[in-house]
């Protein structure tokens, strides 16, 4: 009856041993965030406690290029920042604001995307007319 006994504790306590918590062993204590909008793969990631939001913005792939980086959206509890990554950038913003679990991060898209559609669109008119005015010569 003893092995018995003992044929049951030994695999409990073994995978006992080998279940783990996320960031305990590796003394790292991770918070979810969400990551919305024009970034890469938006969703809600496990970071590092003490991430900025150049880690959220890492952690989901970073931005598009169709992001306005100079108005970011950070919503902490009972707070709302804008923050302005562009300037930040460029070396003269302020430092990165810092995150707490379940802030969201939303990138909204630039307003000056239009124009490069706008260019890409006239540019394929131009190439096709050519292509029409080179066929009609032959």
């Amino acid at each position: 009856m003893r092995v018995f006994y003992w044929l049951l504790i030994v695999p409990v306590a073994a995978a006992v041993a080998d279940y783990s918590l996320p960031g305990v062993d590796s003394n790292e204590i991770l918070m979810p965030v969400n990551v919305w909008g024009e970034v890469r793969s938006p969703g809600v990631y496990m970071i590092p406690w003490d991430s900025d939001l150049r880690d959220a913005l890492s952690a989901a792939g970073g931005p598009t290029s169709t992001a306005d980086l100079s108005s970011i959206k950070i919503i902490l509890t009972g707070i709302d920042i804008e923050y302005n990554l562009s300037d930040y950038l460029s070396g003269h913003g302020n430092p990165l604001p810092g995150l707490e679990p379940d802030a969201t991060i939303y990138l909204s898209t630039s307003n000056y995307e239009w124009w490069k559609d706008v260019v890409d669109f006239s540019y394929k008119l131009l190439v096709m007319a050519n292509v029409i005015l080179l066929m009609s010569r032959i």
